[in-house]
């Protein structure tokens, strides 16, 4: 099972290979009745669906959050003080 996630971690897009080489055969065997740009819609849908869910359930969170925490943050700026009196007159 493992390698098979780093498969598809790797490469998202086997799936929707693997949808795009099925597809034409059920549209011939009148299982599905869709058209060319209904296949390239379910095609592109699947390739993010997988893709998107594959990034989110595959990819290591502990890593993330490691990255996350080893970020430097940078402190914040100090408020700068008022200018003294005397300048904010003679101005």
């Amino acid at each position: 099972m493992r390698n098979f996630k780093l498969l598809l971690q790797r490469e998202p897009a086997a799936i929707g290979s693997l949808v795009a080489s099925v597809m034409p055969v059920l549209v011939l065997l009148g299982i599905v009745r869709v058209d060319e740009a209904g296949i390239a819609a379910v095609i592109v849908a699947v390739n993010t669906i997988v893709g998107l869910y594959i990034r989110l359930m595959v990819s290591p969170s502990s890593a993330l959050a490691a990255t996350i925490a080893a970020t430097p943050v940078a402190a914040p700026a100090a408020p700068a003080s008022p200018a003294p009196a005397h300048e904010i007159i003679s101005a």
